[in-house]
C-alpha cells in the first residue's frame, strides 16, 4: 500500500500556472513523518492548526522554522515528493479534442476516436490525473495507492469529481488505455489539514513550486523552468526518487510533444 498526500495551487480563475504536489510513502513511514513534523512545530512553539504555507512563506520570522520543516519533509526515509504543473494559457492554446486527451480522454488508436470525454475546460485535471498516474505507478502490483486531500477546501470537491472520472476511465481496457497502473488506484480521503502533517508538507511544497513557475513566466521564460528553485524548495524535494519524471512542469512545448506522440500512434486521429 501507498499513501499520498496532495495539495494544489493555481486552480482559481485567472491563475497563470496550476500545480499539484505532495508526498507519498508507506503507511508506517507516514506515521514517522507525522511525528517528526509535529515535533518540529513543537520545538518552535508553533500551533499546528495555524500552519498555512502561503502566509508563512512571506514571514522572515518564520524562515528558520520552515527550513527545519523542509528538511523533515525532504530527508524523511522512504517519503518521496511528487509534483506536476502546467502553464494554463498554454493549455488553452490547444483544440477541444487535444484538451480532452490531455485531461484523460482515452484514444482508440485504431479508429482515431476518443473513447471518453476527459475534462477539456478544467486545466487542473491535466496535472491532477498525471500526478495520480505517477503515484499509482509506484504502488506494488496487487496493491493500492490511496490519496488524501485537505477537507474544507475547494480542491476537495474537485478531487472527488475527478476521482469519479478516473474510475470511469480506468474501466477502459487495453490497448486503448495506456495507464498500466490503473488497477492500483485506491480511495480518496479528506482529512483535516490542520491535523495532518503530510498535508501541511504538501501545502509547503506546492506553494514553493507555484511561486517558482510564476517567477519563470514573469521573467519571460515561460518555456524554461530549468533555473533552480529556491533553497527551501530544493530541501523539500531532496528525497526525490526520479526528479525528471516525478517533478514535472509542462508548458506548450511539452504538451505539444505529448500531442504529437499521440498523433503518431493514432494517425487516424484528427482532433477538432
Amino acid at each position: 500500500m501507498l499513501d499520498a498526500y496532495l495539495d494544489e495551487s493555481g486552480i482559481h480563475n485567472g491563475a497563470k500556472v496550476c500545480v499539484i504536489a505532495g508526498y507519498f510513502g508507506g503507511p508506517g513511514q507516514m506515521k514517522r513523518f507525522e511525528k517528526a513534523w509535529r515535533a518540529t512545530l513543537d520545538r518552535y512553539s508553533f500551533p499546528m492548526k495555524d500552519f498555512h504555507a502561503k502566509d508563512l512563506i512571506k514571514s522572515p520570522k518564520r524562515r528558520p522554522m520552515l527550513e527545519s520543516l523542509a528538511r523533515v519533509a525532504g530527508e524523511q526515509p522512504k517519503i518521496y515528493p511528487v509534483a506536476y504543473g502546467i502553464v494554463v494559457d498554454d493549455f488553452y492554446r490547444f483544440s477541444l479534442d487535444e484538451r480532452k486527451f490531455m485531461t484523460g480522454a482515452v484514444l482508440n488508436e485504431k479508429t482515431g476516436k476518443l473513447v471518453t470525454s476527459g475534462c477539456p475546460n478544467k486545466p487542473y485535471f491535466c496535472p491532477f490525473q498525471n500526478i495520480i498516474k505517477i503515484v499509482t505507478g509506484y504502488a506494488p502490483i496487487g496493491g493500492k495507492a490511496h490519496f488524501s486531500f485537505g477537507l474544507g477546501r475547494p480542491f476537495a470537491e474537485y478531487a472527488l469529481q475527478l476521482f469519479k472520472q478516473m474510475y470511469k476511465d480506468a474501466e477502459i481496457e487495453k490497448p486503448f488505455n495506456t495507464w498500466h497502473s490503473r488497477d492500483r488506484l485506491g480511495e480518496p480521503f479528506f482529512p483535516r489539514a490542520e491535523e495532518t502533517a503530510p498535508l501541511q508538507a504538501a501545502d509547503l511544497l506546492v506553494h514553493l513550486l507555484y511561486l517558482h513557475m510564476g517567477e519563470a513566466i514573469q521573467r519571460g521564460e515561460a518555456g524554461d523552468f530549468s533555473f533552480s528553485p529556491s533553497k527551501l524548495a530544493l530541501s523539500c524535494m531532496a528525497n526525490a526518487r526520479d526528479r525528471a519524471s516525478d517533478l514535472v512542469y509542462q508548458d506548450w512545448k511539452c504538451l505539444q510533444a505529448l500531442i504529437s506522440k499521440a498523433k503518431s500512434l493514432a494517425p487516424r486521429w484528427k482532433p477538432i
